[in-house]
């Protein structure tokens, strides 16, 4: 059979769909490049390869209190990838959360973010391109059941956008985060400052038998953020109920400060 050669365009055709794979992924990383446990070490330097990073670094943060996280408890937890002065023209990482021997609770995609085989997070094709050498991503966590403790592990890759799998950086990061263990049932025995029900769902009832005085609550979530801050009068001793229905999940805290000087505290959790 006689072989034809190839027109221009053709070829042209040909060779774009032969180089694509060396190009920077930009729809995402494989699953198991997180750099973890569960992804054998693993990172993006399994296809990419470049110089060691300079300034470039990977942050891992969370509004998961300090405190610890709770159990069936959903979490935003945040990758921001900096460049610093060495700059990039793409970027990508993958991320996932782990205990020890497997991964713990579940991952929703969050801003610029997709799922790869359920447990790990990577960038989506319309969300590679850094700002000012900065690229941010965003995903929910849910705690689940079980683990007293987990670590995010994260690998960011810094693209020089050769157009190839050379020249470029990659960082790999983890950060631990502990169980809560606050008893959530905790209150100050001088005024019997309590709330039930503990976890809340609708309406939480506050009772202080011991606080027949005037002065002032204040319920502030794990942040530190107010989302009560209200006169306390001498009848809210034999309860008062609070709305928490579209309060977010999570530990909160309330307290009273009598104008007697007398003050207390609890601990209480909302839980939809």
């Amino acid at each position: 059979m006689k072989i034809r050669p190839l027109k221009p365009a053709i070829a042209l055709a040909a060779m774009a769909l032969i180089s694509f794979p060396a190009l920077t992924n930009k729809n995402g990383a494989p699953a198991g490049k997180s750099g973890s446990p569960m992804s054998n070490g693993q990172t993006c330097y399994s296809c990419h390869s470049g110089p060691s990073a300079t300034t470039q670094v990977v942050n891992i943060t969370s509004d998961i209190p300090v405190d610890g996280y709770l159990d069936n408890t959903t979490y935003t937890i945040t990758i921001t990838s900096d460049a610093g002065t060495a700059g990039m023209s793409r970027a990508g990482f993958e991320a996932s959360v782990e205990k020890v021997g497997g991964h713990q609770g579940s991952v929703t995609a969050g801003t610029g973010t997709q799922l790869t085989q359920t447990h790990f997070v990577t960038q989506t094709s319309s969300s590679y391109t850094p700002t000012n050498g900065v690229k941010t991503w965003s995903f929910s966590w849910n705690s689940g059941t079980g683990s007293d403790s987990v670590t995010v592990y994260a690998a960011g890759l810094f693209a020089n956008g050769n157009n190839q799998n050379s020249g470029d950086a990659l960082v790999t990061t983890s950060m631990e985060f502990k169980k809560s263990h606050v008893g959530l049932d905790e209150a100050s025995a001088l005024i019997g400052l309590n709330a039930s029900p503990n976890p809340a769902q609708n309406v939480l009832r506050f009772a202080a038998p011991g606080a027949h005085d005037a002065g002032r609550l204040t319920v502030m979530d794990a942040l530190g953020r107010i989302v009560v801050d209200s006169p306390w009068i001498a009848a809210d001793a034999d309860g008062r109920l609070i709305d928490v229905s579209t309060w977010s999940n999570g530990l909160y805290t309330a307290s009273i400060r009598l104008e007697s000087g007398k003050n207390a505290q609890v601990r209480f959790q909302v839980l939809h």
